[in-house]
């Protein structure tokens, strides 16, 4: 766009913006974009702001552009003079648009303070340069006060933005304010003593004066003692009852708490606020009596400002700190849970203030607290109560209750059983949930508080100890009698999958509970959590599982299992996979011969029907028996029952030789078949875990389908599931030189398909397994692949890669991390000898001659491989910056001379327009 733009053409566009049809609109917007991050903007806009007779929307555009053109940093296309300028300019612009309109008057002022912040040609006396400017006459009064409250704002967020300068030292604007903020609370006083009368005017005036006032006391420059004297600090606590003003009233009192926190210092505010609290504590039951939300919000904002603020004074439990613990519970019965949520971050803050104090004194504390507590934990369960009208709620107001309890409250549960202990906890809410349960009996609707009982008793059942013998097996004991509702059925179903490592030390509560569980499957969401909490059963109580009464229970369960959505089939095999993996040694291959036989026989089936469908549900069938299996040999939390890896394994070598037929022939004849290619490949990458050596068995027919399928069909899940391979199989000798003949032949076909630049930004999910595979290879047997062709031709690859277009960051993610492992080398550092020996060879190959980048002349492979990250690191994505700086770090730890050598020949074949030369001198 040029730079010479007259304020007609500007005018012309904002008209076609507001008022013209679609694609003019779009056209406009598109122009005007462009126009406003133009140097030649500066001049135009100044234009427009001082043209007679312009509509508002030209107006407000112009003093909308100069504000983004500020806090976008184009200050720095005007020279210093012209910056000099620009303030004085805004300052007249803010006086000719004192009165309106007030958009436009707003952006200016936005403008300004911006501008303020961002230049650093202000002056040190802010507030006598904005009043000369201004004047201060009733006319300009308003525009003043808003002017220096946006001022106040900007100066306390770029000294908090200013991390960079040392603790000494302040932003410019921050120290301009301190110097200024007597003089701007003196003016607010003078304006608010020229304030007469209760007018819409008047009150308007006041509600800004509060709200300048509030913005300028944490520049701390007026002692507490003349802050609790001011007549608008005394003006803000009857006026948090008025709906024009309790905004700026309950802001400023919460600023007021906010500004008193440090003890000695504020206290006069301390005592000043907490002289209110029967004050506050008869506003806070007004507001509910007469369902006031603006007032509840408001003095509800301003106590619970006071409780954050003076927490460690709180947790004291002193009789007054009580009082005032109680009232922040008030505050949190408000029925509004818009409003009883503003109180949740202070239990945390109560709570993180109470660890610092001795185990005897915390006690004590609590113990003094434990009425207010007690209630708090009462009212957090009618918090998380459906209320009456939730079957009317639109999409919308059903996630928004539901991120509630899942968030807020489920945090401020925690939070305050953090206090008191999570077994408290469950003794006040057990009480609540029989009386509710009992009330079911003749109160259809009594379920909303049953299944808010249960929700409060989910969060706290994690924490609780797996010893406790009274409040657990009460509470779990309610299944008989709980009402049959799907939320309550829900909610009771995802409690007794928390309460499964109690169960796994309590197994006679187990069989009927489990029965309660299973007849919740089904195709709905009460069946999706039946799912989840059977897999958690599974997982904790397997030893239990494997009893015949349960074991049974299981099996009709599987047996019926395709009657299930698959979700749900998946959660509930991960875990049957879990209790097979428990099952005594002499019953372990039998059972699982019982339960693969069906999907494999199933699949074989497919496969002669050619049902792709069929056949990929039976393979991730397989695939999640498996995945439980490894599951449950890898726990180490050390409350389940261990495995025997050895008997597991070869039960599964044996149940994998029945299946090896399905999975082959699936390979020859859906090789083509991306979707179900990935679901043999994860299959096959939880059997090696699962089986571990035993695989050795079916690894040359594995190569010789995986290596046949690729060159056909080059498809990415089979190169991660010949990761898998070569990750297990690479640390023992016996197998290396076949896995490194089967990625020769897998490498081969892939440089055919990265045959042209395009091909790997069309391919990044090839490049990324490719990758992954010949890093775990180098981390394998590393000396192997520097001394064949494989590790030149790879390493050729990946720099040539870095030449082309390619920007997915998790393909050049893979690519450095291969580029790391080659330079660091440090597989066997446990074994001292053999790490110097694979470092030697990794010099050795590095040194060597192989093929110039782009087809230049031959020269060292290290220097290749320098030239290609330098020109990465300005051309790629930022995310490349610290990987190539952790391989320039550590190819200078082993070859310092090489580095500097490689790194002087690399920038000087960097193209000037890539990288300038003054930048190559700095790099």
């Amino acid at each position: 766009m040029s730079e010479t733009i007259t304020t007609e053409q500007v005018w012309q566009q904002v008209q076609l913006l507001y008022h013209g049809h679609d694609k003019q609109i779009a056209d406009a917007d598109r122009w005007l974009k462009d126009y406003q991050r133009t140097e030649g903007a500066w001049i135009s806009l100044e234009q427009l702001l001082k043209t007679e007779g312009l509509n508002e929307e030209t107006q407000f555009f112009a003093a909308n552009t100069l504000k983004s053109k500020i806090t976008r940093g184009d200050l720095q296309q005007l020279d210093p003079k012209a910056q000099e300028a620009l303030g004085g300019s805004l300052m007249a612009h803010i006086y000719k648009f004192r009165n309106g309109p007030m958009t436009v008057r707003k952006q200016l002022c936005l403008a300004f303070s911006s501008y303020a912040g961002e230049s650093d040609k202000i002056g040190s006396n802010i507030v006598e340069e904005v009043c000369k400017a201004l004047g201060s006459s009733p006319d300009t009064m308003p525009v003043l006060l808003d002017l220096l409250t946006l001022l106040g704002e900007e100066a306390a967020r770029v000294q908090e933005d200013s991390v960079d300068l040392p603790p000494d030292q302040h932003h410019h604007l921050y120290t301009s304010a301190c110097q200024s903020a007597l003089a701007v609370l003196n003016f607010t006083h003078q304006c608010f003593s020229s304030l007469q009368g209760d007018g819409a005017h008047v009150k308007q005036g006041k509600g800004q004066v509060m709200t300048c006032f509030c913005r300028w006391l944490r520049f701390g420059t007026v002692p507490p003692e003349q802050i609790v004297q001011s007549p608008i600090v005394h003006a803000a606590l009857p006026a948090i009852q008025d709906a024009d003003l309790c905004e700026a009233a309950s802001d400023l009192l919460c600023e007021l708490a906010y500004i008193s926190r440090e003890m000695p210092k504020g206290l006069p505010i301390f005592q000043m606020l907490t002289a209110a609290l029967e004050t506050f504590e008869g506003l806070v039951k007004k507001a509910m009596q007469e369902e006031d939300d603006i007032l509840g919000r408001s003095i509800t904002r301003v106590i619970v400002e006071m409780g954050e603020s003076y927490a460690p004074i709180l947790a004291q439990a002193s009789p007054d700190a009580v009082r005032m613990i109680n009232l922040i519970c008030l505050c949190a019965s408000n029925p509004d849970r818009r409003i009883a949520s503003i109180t949740f971050g202070f239990w945390y803050r109560l709570s993180e203030s109470m660890k610092e104090f001795p185990e005897e004194t915390r006690v004590k504390c609590v113990e003094a607290m434990e009425a207010p507590l007690s209630q708090l934990m009462i009212v957090l369960t009618r918090a998380a109560t459906f209320p009456e009208e939730h079957e009317e709620w639109k999409e919308n107001e059903q996630d928004e209750f539901r991120n509630f309890r899942l968030e807020a409250l489920f945090d401020a549960v925690l939070d305050l059983s953090s206090m008191f202990g999570s077994l408290r906890g469950l003794k006040i809410v057990l009480p609540e949930l029989q009386k509710h349960v009992q009330s079911c009996s003749w109160n259809q609707d009594g379920w909303r508080a049953v299944e808010g009982c249960l929700f409060i008793v989910r969060v706290l059942a994690r924490h609780i100890s797996t010893d406790e013998n009274e409040v657990v097996p009460a509470l779990l004991s309610l299944y008989t009698h709980l009402p049959e509702h799907p939320r309550v059925r829900q909610a009771f179903t995802v409690v007794i999958a928390k309460f499964s490592s109690w169960l796994n030390l309590h197994p006679e509560a187990l069989g009927p509970l489990l029965e309660y569980v299973v007849r919740g499957l089904g195709p709905s969401k009460t069946g999706t959590l039946a799912a989840e909490s059977l897999q958690e059963l599974c997982d904790d109580c397997a030893e239990h599982m494997t009893g015949s009464a349960n074991l049974e229970g299981l099996m009709q369960i599987y047996n019926n299992i395709d009657a299930l959505e698959m979700p749900q089939q998946e959660k509930i095999l991960e875990g049957f996979g879990s209790v097979l993996a428990r099952t005594p040694s002499e019953q372990m291959a039998h059972m699982l011969g019982i339960v693969s036989g069906p999907p494999i026989r199933d699949g074989m089936a497919a496969l002669e029907r050619h049902d792709r469908a069929l056949l990929s549900m039976q393979i991730k069938k397989l695939k999640t028996l498996l995945k439980g299996g490894v599951s449950a040999c890898d726990d180490r939390s050390g409350r389940r029952k261990s495995c025997n890896k050895e008997v597991l394994a070869k039960a599964w070598a044996a149940s994998f030789a029945n299946a090896w037929p399905m999975f082959e022939q699936s390979i020859i004849q859906f090789g083509h078949d991306e979707t179900l290619m990935e679901e043999v490949c994860r299959c096959i990458r939880s059997a090696i875990q699962a089986i571990g050596l035993e695989f050795k068995a079916f690894l040359s027919p594995f190569a010789t389908a995986a290596v046949n399928a690729y060159i056909k069909h080059p498809l990415s899940c089979i190169l991660y599931a010949v990761t898998s391979v070569v990750s297990f199989f690479g640390k023992y000798p016996e197998f290396v030189g076949p896995l490194s003949e089967m990625l020769a032949a897998l490498s081969a076909r892939t440089f055919q398909v990265f045959s042209s630049g395009e091909a790997f930004v069309n391919s990044p999910d090839i490049v990324t397994e490719y990758f992954e595979m010949m890093e775990r290879a180098v981390r394998r047997f590393p000396q192997v692949i520097y001394s064949s062709p494989l590790g030149e031709n790879a390493l050729s690859c990946g720099v040539a890669s870095l030449y082309t277009k390619l920007e997915h960051r998790e393909a050049i993610r893979a690519i450095l991390s291969f580029m790391e492992n080659i330079v660091l080398s440090d597989a066997n550092k446990e074994n001292q000898e053999l790490c110097r020996a694979d470092r030697e060879a990794a010099m050795i190959f590095l040194v060597g001659q192989g093929p110039g980048p782009c087809g230049t002349s031959p020269q060292p492979r290290g220097q290749s491989m320098v030239q290609a990250l330098i020109y990465a690191i300005t051309t790629k994505p930022s995310v490349v910056i610290e990987p190539v700086a952790t391989i320039m770090y550590d190819l200078g730890r082993f070859m310092p001379n090489q580095r500097m050598e490689w790194v002087m020949a690399g920038l000087a074949v960097v193209p000037a327009n890539v990288l300038s030369q003054s930048a190559k001198g700095m790099f």
